[in-house]
């Protein structure tokens, strides 16, 4: 069983979502909390009902679900009693019928020390953070989508990885009330789905929910993509390989595509992020471990120092270069629909001592529009590779369209196969 395409009707049963856990969960290790009453919930309704009826997902460890703990990826917080409510975006899903199963494991405080959570394309790779344990159990067909959230690279990095498409609000697009945050500057709640009709099906109704335009599909005129790329960036072989294939399906298509190099400094944009991140981050998950600094992993003990020193100067100029800086850059960008560029420089790393390169994905959430990332194929091993889609601040519907179009000129994603099979 996999979640690749929609189904039109359910055919998923509860005994093979179990089933799938049952298989996975010892292999890759990606839930923090499985929640048995809402599993049993799952596919009860057939045809009838709101339009996510009976789908179950999982959420990511630093946002809430009721009666499910929030630990945050943490052991400073393993005493964690359940969530008195639900974040604004788990219950907006829930009245859309969907049902969150469980809590997905996450880096501590969604930021860079790595989880246990292992790759099901390759058990013996990472599968990104932050939201590594959402990546991994979409990846592997457990449920069809997971909520994650991003404030350098953390949903389209592990979906790249993983083989599934990912979905970045633009800033303020939806809420993250019941996230706990990292940095307000740039956090966001997104989407983690199995393929691009499943993202479009989740956004849809994330888009009623919130009062966003309706989803029009693109019709009638070719698409202006820009390809985006920047000197500080050197893609592999393989991903370079792999965006001509991209580039060569869509123009077949009858789009334009054409080259530009991104008009900032990519490694000054991630400069200026990290030094709001790093103060934002001191404020806001320093004063939530107050008294439990000790029980903290070393790179978070480290930043949340290192943003404690920021000055509120420097803090106020970062924030000020990148505001200004944004209008620079999607002003420069102006004459293309849709932005394309590479999410990750390559494969998912061996190992699990890091979640991967975020280099390429924090300019792009720094510039604060939405973003999709789509899987574009496999490489030779049978990892996978993808894509990025940007656009500017407001354009998150006009976006999620064109990402429609063009995931339907790329190979479809499949769901990981169990070792051994």
């Amino acid at each position: 069983m996999g979640y690749a395409r929609v189904p039109s009707h359910q055919t998923c049963v509860l005994d093979q979502t179990r089933n799938r856990i049952r298989l996975w969960e010892p292999l890759i290790e990606a839930w923090a909390h499985i929640d048995d009453a809402s599993l049993s919930a799952a596919f009860t309704a057939l045809e009838s009902g709101p339009a996510l009826q009976g789908i179950p997902f999982g959420v990511k460890d630093v946002i809430d679900v009721t009666g499910q703990p929030t630990r945050f990826g943490s052991a400073a917080f393993s005493d964690a009693a359940p969530a008195g409510q639900d974040a604004a975006i788990v219950a907006a899903l829930r009245r859309a019928g969907a049902i969150p199963v469980g809590k997905t494991r996450t880096t501590e405080f969604a930021f860079v020390d790595p989880t246990i959570t292992r790759n099901p394309h390759d058990i013996s790779r990472s599968p990104g953070g932050s939201s590594s344990g959402s990546a991994a159990v979409v990846g592997a067909g457990i449920v069809p989508f997971a909520l994650g959230t991003q404030t350098a690279g953390s949903l389209c990095r592990p979906a790249t990885y993983c083989g599934v498409a990912a979905y970045k609000p633009g800033l303020g697009t939806l809420p993250v009330d019941g996230m706990a945050p990292l940095a307000p500057s740039f956090d966001a709640i997104g989407v983690i789905a199995a393929s691009a009709p499943w993202l479009a099906r989740i956004f849809d109704s994330l888009a009623a929910a919130f009062d966003l335009p309706s989803r029009v599909p693109q019709r009638g005129r070719a698409l202006r993509i820009g390809l985006v790329s920047s000197v500080e960036q050197k893609p592999t072989a393989d991903m370079q390989g792999m965006m001509q294939a991209v580039i060569a399906a869509v123009i077949n298509a009858g789009h334009s595509v054409t080259a530009v190099t991104a008009p900032l400094s990519f490694a000054t944009v991630i400069a200026h992020h990290r030094t709001v991140m790093l103060a934002e981050a001191a404020d806001c998950v320093g004063s939530r471990v107050t008294g439990r600094e000790a029980l903290l992993q070393p790179r978070l003990r480290a930043a949340l120092d290192e943003g404690r020193h920021i000055t509120p100067q420097q803090r106020g100029d970062a924030i000020g270069w990148l505001t200004e800086s944004r209008a620079r850059f999607w002003q420069s960008l102006a004459g293309f629909d849709v932005l394309l560029a590479y999410p990750v420089p390559d494969v998912a790393p061996r190992g699990l001592a890091s979640t991967g390169d975020q280099s390429y994905l924090t300019p792009w959430t720094a510039m604060a529009g939405p973003l999709v990332s789509l899987p574009a194929g496999l490489n030779r091993d049978g990892l996978p590779l993808g894509i990025l889609l940007a656009a500017p601040a407001g354009q998150d519907v006009a976006l999620m369209s064109i990402a429609g179009e063009i995931a339907s000129l790329l190979p479809q994603p499949l769901p990981a196969r169990l070792p051994g099979r």
